[in-house]
């Protein structure tokens, strides 16, 4: 090439072509370097195209209409700004994706979840050997341990303890001139009782073994003992590369999706679901008041019972699915009559300085317990009624206090004493024991009297005369004919000792959760201490269209009660479920 040519070959082009018109003008821009094509408007809407930028302005409205699909792709950022109004309208379904750009990234968030689920599994059991499950897709952690002794005989039960029924001496009781044998009982060996606090024992409860947990001694679960160093070496070996898979790294690391409105407000949303165990459940963990109970050798005391303990676990490591929402004012939510359904594998927490909750209806279950407490209140209050249903007693302490009227349908047993005004009873025909009188003839008692065999020196005295007392005879010389009384009392029954009465109930049933003890007929007789009790009596109806909605049979002697009714089937979310027997 020869240097002329050269130097035109390096000369920059430069051309410019225009069309004008009064709607507009088209120009075209063949310069080297600056090819652009600029497209005007009479009213100043405008379309640049050039090297560096493609923008286009409209000096009113604008409308795009396509007819079919409409595809847009942005490599790299795009902002929007919004002067009024934002309305989108979508006849179909809309669907958001951010934070990932193939499906690749999401199943090394899977690849995450799976490697983490043994840390996880884990981390919910017990740190003791206790026993247990965990919830959901738990484990169970293993029993290996000692329990504490029983709680149940850690308490004072007051007692009178008695002798028994006093050992008898003569066939009745005299009534002399100068001594009352019948108040002071003198033909009887008798003992004071004596007030004092025992414990109940195992006796009375049956195991001397805590029935829970709590408190007992177990082994370290091994599995937890160097979960947190397996947690950071599973981070640093597998865990870090998935994700920097899944998010990639630098900069332009996506994932979060950030919506603010004025202030703040933090929307984020994962790409799978956390459902690791997020409780662990020890069926017998937690030592409880069961109910008051009649022990043949403490009587009325408190046994201790096992109710489930559970705990929290805190399976919340989880590299995605946190959602925030933020209102530094007030938050509000109207929903129609779809209702509003919220569910969780794991815990759900309110709290708030005052909670209040309407509703026609309100169902509340748990399988595992209801607690509600408070520092000064629980109030229940009904304009119709209130009703507490259990298979099993209602433990009430420390006391039980009320206004008016007392209904109890079956048997009531009392350990202490009884305060009361007034008794109606039906009356019962009662027998003193005999008695024995020793008295004195009286100064002018006149009677006839017969000597037969009488022998006076060498004569045999025959004869009938009448003898007239002078005086008055000697004191206890003559003895009436041994004799009791009926009277009129309240219907009962007499033990031997204090120790059958606490005996007596236990047979008969008292302790039978469910089980209504009937009142014993009335035996119109002489009553006579006893140990024997009485089992359950025949039933008999009224009529043949009696109905028994109580029948025995439904009360096991174990305490298991069969319903009395068909179980009313649970609402909402739990009204699929089975009911448990």
């Amino acid at each position: 090439m020869n240097e002329e040519a050269l130097e035109a070959s390096q000369e920059l082009y430069q051309n410019k072509a225009v069309l004008n018109q009064r709607a507009g003008s088209l120009e075209f821009d063949n310069s080297t370097g600056k090819e652009s094509i600029f497209i005007t408007n009479y009213h100043g809407s405008n379309l640049k195209i050039t090297p560096q930028v493609t923008s286009e302005y409209a000096k009113e409205n604008k409308q795009l209409l396509v007819v079919n699909d409409n595809f847009e792709t942005v490599r790299n950022d795009k902002h929007l700004s919004v002067g009024g109004n934002y309305v989108k309208k979508v006849t179909g379904s809309q669907v958001y994706q951010s934070g990932f750009t193939n499906e690749n990234q999401i199943s090394a968030v899977e690849a995450w979840k799976e490697e983490y689920r043994t840390a996880a599994l884990r981390n919910s059991m017990f740190d003791k050997k206790r026993g247990g499950q965990s919830y959901p897709n738990g484990v169970e952690t293993p029993f290996d341990g000692i329990l504490t002794e029983n709680p149940s005989k850690n308490q004072e039960v007051y007692l009178n303890i008695d002798k028994g029924y006093p050992n008898q001496s003569a066939n009745s009781s005299e009534v002399k001139s100068n001594v009352d044998e019948v108040e002071t009982y003198a033909i009887f060996d008798r003992q004071p009782s004596v007030f004092t606090v025992a414990n109940p024992s195992t006796v009375d409860f049956g195991d001397d073994e805590n029935p829970a947990t709590e408190l007992g001694t177990f082994d370290a679960v091994p599995e937890k003992q160097t979960l947190q160093t397996d947690i950071a070496n599973l981070q640093e070996q597998k865990l870090t590369d998935l994700e920097l898979e899944a998010f990639g790294d630098g900069p332009n690391v996506g994932g979060d999706d950030q919506e603010f409105t004025f202030r703040n407000k933090v929307v984020m949303v994962g790409a799978t679901v956390n459902d690791y165990p997020s409780i662990r459940v020890d069926e017998r963990g937690r030592a409880t008041p069961g109910r008051v109970t009649v022990g043949a050798h403490a009587g009325a005391f408190v046994q201790v019972e096992s109710v489930p303990h559970v705990e929290e676990v805190d399976n919340s490591k989880f590299p995605v699915g946190n959602y925030s929402l933020h209102a530094t004012n007030k938050y509000n939510i109207n929903v129609g009559s779809g209702g509003v359904d919220i569910k969780t594998s794991g815990p759900v927490e309110i709290g708030a300085t005052s909670y209040k909750l309407g509703a026609d209806k309100v169902t509340i279950n748990s399988a595992k317990g209801i607690h509600i407490g408070s520092e000064n209140l629980v109030e229940l209050t009904s304009l119709k009624n209130i009703s507490l249903r259990s298979n099993k007693q209602i433990y009430i302490e420390p006391g039980l206090g009320v206004k008016n009227n007392l209904v109890v349908g079956g048997g009531t047993y009392m350990q202490g004493e009884t305060y009361l005004h007034h008794v109606t009873a039906p009356a019962e025909i009662q027998q003193t024991e005999n008695t024995v009188v020793l008295g004195k003839l009286l100064k002018g008692l006149k009677f006839d009297f017969t000597v037969t065999g009488l022998t006076a020196g060498p004569h045999t005295v025959k004869g009938i005369g009448k003898i007239t007392l002078d005086d008055d005879s000697s004191q206890d010389g003559v003895e009436m004919v041994p004799h009791s009384h009926h009277f009129k009392n309240l219907p009962l029954r007499l033990t031997e000792s204090g120790a059958n009465v606490k005996e007596v109930a236990d047979i008969e049933n008292i302790n039978i959760d469910g089980y209504s003890v009937p009142a014993l007929p009335i035996d119109h007789s002489k009553k006579t201490p006893t140990v024997a009790s009485q089992g359950p009596r025949p039933l008999k109806r009224e009529s043949p269209n009696t109905l028994l909605p109580h029948d025995r049979a439904r009360v096991a002697t174990d305490g298991d009660i069969k319903p009395e009714f068909p179980q009313i089937e649970k609402d909402g979310s739990f009204a699929k479920e089975v009911p448990v027997d």
